[in-house]
């Protein structure tokens, strides 16, 4: 199941599994829609923010790192699941993702580009 959370104004996409402790006379079918059931449908279809500033538009890195591939062109429509950058650091590849909806204005990094933490990789509109 996939539920977003927003925490300190920032929403988050989480695949959340339930899992019990003990037996129980639910099976996991049942269960799963009884969680369901007890959910508001807030969770589900959360109220969109309308005061997207322009910082929350520019994606920076959040490490220092290598930038292996750039996933998408300007002029290119993301949504907030969208890939658009893998860094490597620490021999990990670590995939960067659109911070809103929107359309690349611009793409600051491309690959073989080393990156500091906090450098600006693109700009949604």
């Amino acid at each position: 199941m996939r539920l977003r959370i927003t925490l300190e104004g920032r929403d988050y996409d989480v695949a959340v599994e339930v899992l019990r402790e003990t037996e129980s006379a639910l099976d996991g079918e049942a269960l799963h829609e009884e969680l369901i059931a007890s959910l508001p449908e807030s969770v589900f279809r959360p109220a969109r923010s309308s005061d997207t500033g322009v910082e929350d538009r520019i994606c920076r890195s959040p490490m220092a790192g290598l930038v292996v591939s750039v996933g998408a062109k300007p002029s290119q429509r993301v949504g907030r699941s969208d890939a658009v950058v893998v860094i490597e650091a620490m021999k990990m590849q670590n995939t960067i993702h659109a911070p809103v909806e929107g359309v690349l204005e611009e793409i600051h990094v491309r690959p073989g580009e080393a990156v500091k933490s906090g450098q600006p990789l693109f700009r949604v509109s």
